[in-house]
């Protein structure tokens, strides 16, 4: 890229057939440019110029470099111009990675909100699970869910849009066939629904304001989906953790009820992450929406799903 770059600064020597004039139109100290040339020289080998306080001419050499290189740059220049001015544009197709529960609960709506307010802005949402790959699966950008306000040990870019907190949830009818549980340990004599991240998360921590407890679970279901676990909560077979606008949804937990409501799990952090921090704008502007638009679409959702 440095040759590429040094061989259009003397197409502009050339042009101008001065280096001071040259100099000027780059926008660049005339030494700089001196020096750039004689290093392009070096690197080839050979003399492209005559220089003297009088003259200012090509050599044999540079005359042949002149005519090969003038179109190569010419075309470099109009690929460096495309390349930016489709990146600039606000509008165009996203491909967005998005967990199924959260889509089909909070994003789905943003996602129609954002196309609303932006005519011309396409965006194709794929399901995934986990920390899929973006590149792998050519994601412009993905949703990751995290407990801890950074991603460690991430190759990508990702910026924090959003947090919501979890909580113990059971069916009214598992709730009233059992004993009331008033201490965290006492989750260890139940049927708990975990979420399976490579192998079933046994440790579920929780804390009472400044109070922490890990207690060790167990049960006969589990999923790779939040969505999946309020389902089966609904359907009676355990407790689960969950956030309320799953917990309430009328497609998932249908009105489920709190177990150890004083009791809280570890709040999730959502990461828009995309394939790197040079992001085109169409994206980047998603993502700035999605940061200032997410905390209020979720208290709509929540409220909407528990009235």
């Amino acid at each position: 890229m440095r040759f590429l770059a040094d061989l259009a600064l003397f197409v502009e020597v050339a042009n101008t057939g001065n280096f001071g004039r040259a100099a000027a139109a780059l926008g660049i100290p005339a030494s700089t440019l001196s020096r750039r040339i004689s290093a392009l020289e070096q690197e080839l080998g050979c003399q492209l110029i005559h220089r003297s306080s009088r003259a200012f001419t090509l050599t044999d050499v540079g005359r042949s470099c002149y005519e090969q290189s003038r179109n190569l740059v010419g075309e470099a220049k109009r690929i460096q111009e495309g390349i930016a001015g489709i990146a600039s544009q606000v509008s165009g197709h996203i491909r967005v990675g998005v967990p199924f529960d959260l889509a089909q609960t909070v994003f789905i709506p943003l996602f129609a909100q954002y196309m609303r307010g932006n005519p011309g802005t396409s965006i194709e949402v794929l399901s995934i699970s986990g920390h899929t790959n973006l590149l792998l699966e050519s994601l412009d950008m993905a949703i990751w869910v995290g407990h801890q306000l950074r991603l460690r040990d991430s190759s990508f870019w990702s910026r924090r849009i959003g947090t919501f907190a979890r909580r113990l949830f059971a069916s009214k009818d598992y709730v009233r066939e059992r004993k009331k549980i008033e201490e965290p340990q006492q989750l260890s004599e139940h049927s708990c629904l975990r979420l399976v991240q490579g192998e079933p998360l046994s440790k579920w921590e929780l804390n009472r304001g400044r109070e922490r407890r890990t207690v060790t679970v167990s049960g006969s279901a589990m999923a790779n989906s939040v969505g999946m676990l309020a389902k089966f909560s609904k359907a009676g077979v355990g407790i689960a953790m969950l956030p309320d606008f799953l917990a309430f949804h009328p497609g998932f937990g249908d009105g489920l009820v709190r177990v150890l409501s004083d009791w809280e799990g570890a709040p999730a952090h959502l990461f828009a992450v995309t394939p790197s921090e040079l992001q085109p704008e169409r994206v980047r502007k998603l993502v700035s929406f999605l940061k200032a638009n997410f905390e209020a679409m979720l208290k709509d959702v929540t409220t909407s799903a528990s009235s």
